[in-house]
């Protein structure tokens, strides 16, 4: 391994390995290696690295971008090792750390790691070992995150359910926080045991907190066995409650309540984000004021007259605000998104490819004028122009809808809470000879122009072909 991989430095140590940031000499590139631990129970060293081995083999048969991906297995006199991506960034639960995730990052997480499963499932591959800290969140160019699946160290090709097997001291492996209460009861385990861990994974991206906890070790596996959780609706009242109760579903005691495969889930997700949110609840008309009450010995209370109710935003309960996540410093801001943050403020991003938004003067101004029209004589010098406003009160001006193939106008789309945004009507019709100005004319190629010697060929073709018609109507027509 030394000849081909420089060894530069100690990334971490978790479970039954460690891992090595190296340097690909032949590849150029930097790389994780992982190797077993030299230190333990011989026994133990032995069981690692048949454990190791079929994680290896795992990965090499899958390839997704939402996993990651091994480039190398081999063994020296030290053991076996794995060769693997490395992934700059930061696991998700030193994300959660400083705050819970917005609605719009959360989907983003949720697809890419359904997407993940889905993959792993369809090779029959179960994790067993799913938590933040297996999640890593690398930056692309663009500035949008990528999610990596990682630490196959429990992963076994599974065709049909197995039995909780590798024990360490008496204790089962993995993270207690995010288990699935069948492992805890050594029940038969398959893919549904990896959707329990992952709606753990949400529920604690989005609250802060871990769903099932205890001050030991038996109490985090009694909330696990006792459903003792506090509805995620209750922490996050801003978050729509079909995405609080699809999180809940992913997390449900009985794995038969829960989704058979994460393809199914996804189905759910999906369906449910590009349905139309429910109309808001009608406002109950006021009824007659109570009159007041009044006590002996104190004064009657003083009705205060207020304006309507407003139905105020629901806010998170959870220790800290959810903030969006950005790229770290030294990426360029993204472009997936329509704000930054600056300290602690959020400050919108100027869009600078949209046209300035018109003041009153200017549409006053235009109004004033009149429409601009194209002349068709010389098409290729005519400038594409704002289309122009509709005009009121002037006669001779008709609005003209547009021409919809294979259907009615569209409609406008409504938008709740606020005021529904400016519609561009249709241009306006000009007189004849005009086009509208918001059309940009096609420019016409002007007709060829014949050389002399091409109409002086032209005419000798015809006196040759007319002579030679004449002279078959002489020689067998007479």
């Amino acid at each position: 391994m030394q000849d081909r991989y420089q060894i530069r430095g100690k990334l971490g140590q978790g479970g039954l390995g460690s891992v090595y940031r190296a340097y690909d000499t032949r590849m150029n590139r930097e790389v994780a290696i992982k190797r077993i631990s030299a230190d333990g129970d011989a026994g133990l060293q032995k069981e690692a690295t048949q454990q190791l081995q079929k994680e290896a083999g795992s990965l090499a048969s899958l390839q997704h971008p939402n996993i990651v991906t091994v480039y190398d297995v081999d063994q020296d006199p030290d053991g076996p090792y794995v060769v693997m991506e490395l992934i700059t960034g930061k696991t998700l639960d030193e994300l959660v750390e400083s705050a819970p995730l917005t609605f719009d990052d959360f989907k983003e997480l949720a697809k890419q790691t359904q997407e993940g499963l889905i993959a792993a499932q369809e090779l029959e591959l179960v994790h067993r070992d799913i938590k933040p800290g297996n999640l890593m969140l690398n930056w692309l160019p663009s500035g949008k995150f990528q999610v990596k699946i990682v630490d196959f160290g429990l992963a076994k090709l599974m065709p049909a359910p197995t039995r909780q097997e590798i024990d360490q001291n008496d204790a089962v492996m993995g993270s207690i926080f995010f288990m699935a209460p069948e492992q805890f009861e050594r029940a038969p385990l398959d893919r549904r045991v990896d959707i329990y861990a992952m709606g753990c994974v949400y529920y604690h991206a989005l609250a802060g907190e871990y769903p099932f906890n205890g001050e030991t070790g038996m109490e985090v596996m009694t909330a696990h066995l006792h459903h003792t959780v506090v509805p995620l609706s209750e922490l996050r009242p801003d978050l729509p409650a079909w995405l609080c109760d699809w999180v809940m579903w992913q997390m449900n005691r009985l794995p038969d309540d829960r989704p058979q495969d994460s393809r199914r889930s996804l189905h759910v997700f999906l369906q449910n984000e590009s349905a139309p949110p429910p109309p808001p609840p009608k406002e109950k008309p006021a009824g007659p004021k109570p009159p007041g009450v009044k006590r002996p010995g104190v004064p009657a209370a003083k009705l205060v007259q207020t304006g309507p109710l407003q139905n105020a935003a629901p806010i998170a309960k959870t220790q800290s605000a959810p903030r969006t996540l950005t790229p770290p410093e030294g990426f360029k801001p993204s472009v997936h998104t329509s704000s930054v943050f600056v300290g602690d403020t959020l400050v919108p991003a100027p869009d600078s490819t949209l046209p300035p938004r018109p003041t009153t003067s200017m549409v006053q101004a235009k109004t004033a004028s009149a429409v601009p029209t194209a002349r068709m004589a010389s098409p290729a010098k005519v400038t594409p122009t704002a289309p122009a406003p509709r005009l009121a009160s002037t006669p001779n001006v008709a609005a003209v809808a547009p021409t919809v193939r294979g259907g009615s106008v569209p409609q406008a789309p409504t938008v709740r809470g606020g005021t529904a945004p400016t519609v561009r009507t249709a241009p306006t019709a000009a007189g004849p000879g005009t086009r509208p100005a918001a059309y940009v004319p096609i420019p016409v190629k002007p007709k060829k122009q014949m050389k002399p010697s091409e109409k002086a060929a032209i005419w000798i073709a015809v006196v040759l072909v007319v002579g030679f018609v004449a002279f078959l109507v002489y020689r067998f027509g007479g």
